[in-house]
């Protein structure tokens, strides 16, 4: 299949069974905690990458709700491989449906102290900037440049991706997103998330001797000096002093 011409609108055919538990007419729908967070991180995804054929406000605006709302969900299934009650307000409330449950600031204060984990600065506020503005969708008016949506949209889902993989074992970027050139569609239509997806392999304080090279494959600037091998997509780049010239 040929790929589609630079600039011509285009998506990936949805085929995600998740949710699915049973065929209808007896369809049995249920997402636990982690897949629903994937299905949220993945629609913003496919919203990034393919564009869903929506103008760019609407397409942005849902791609801000869907990886907000993924991102608390991921921080959630964290915190309930601690304990499943640290995911109420509340404990004392779990596991009460109408009980209020922790924010996603909330969420990464009890990953800090109770769990462990140590978040960056940068990903505080982050997370701090992406729940303020979903809350401005969703409860109030919303206004913002297409560079300022672009730019949390894509810090947001660099955020998930990392965090989905190095505490959850699970990769958003695996084998089937560079074969139907996700990837390269994602990297493409968002500089922000290409950005932040080379500066968290590679910090700037690096020597310049160990800054990362250009991947032949996803031309993401996210390849090891070392190892050849492309941080985000895997590939494996020929070392240019082994090329044979004919």
């Amino acid at each position: 299949m040929r790929r589609a011409a630079r600039g011509a609108r285009r998506r990936r055919p949805v085929s995600s069974t998740l949710g699915v538990t049973s065929a209808a007419p007896t369809m049995k729908i249920e997402f636990d905690l982690l897949q629903n967070a994937q299905d949220s991180i993945e629609r913003a995804i496919e919203l990034v990458a393919w564009g869903d054929e929506q103008p760019e406000p609407r397409k942005l605006k849902q791609a801000i709700q869907a990886v907000a709302h993924g991102v608390e969900l991921l921080l959630k299934e964290r915190l309930r491989r601690v304990h499943p009650c640290l995911i109420w307000e509340n404990v004392d409330k779990y596991p009460s449906l109408t009980a209020r449950t922790v924010s996603a600031e909330q969420a990464m204060a009890r990953l800090s102290t109770i769990g462990g984990l140590d978040f960056a600065r940068d990903d505080l506020e982050l997370i701090q900037s992406l729940r303020a503005t979903r809350n401005a969708i969703e409860h109030l008016a919303w206004t913002a440049t297409k560079q300022e949506a672009d730019s949390i949209v894509g810090k947001a889902l660099e955020f998930a991706l990392h965090f989905s993989k190095s505490e959850l074992d699970y990769d958003f970027i695996g084998y089937h997103t560079r074969k139907d050139d996700t990837l390269n569609a994602l990297l493409s239509a968002n500089e922000a998330l290409a950005g932040s997806l080379a500066k968290r392999a590679f910090p700037p304080n690096r020597p310049e001797c160990d800054q990362p090279q250009t991947c032949s494959f996803c031309r993401a600037r996210s390849v090891d000096p070392v190892s050849n091998t492309c941080k985000l997509c895997g590939h494996w780049n020929a070392d240019r002093e082994d090329d044979i010239s004919f």
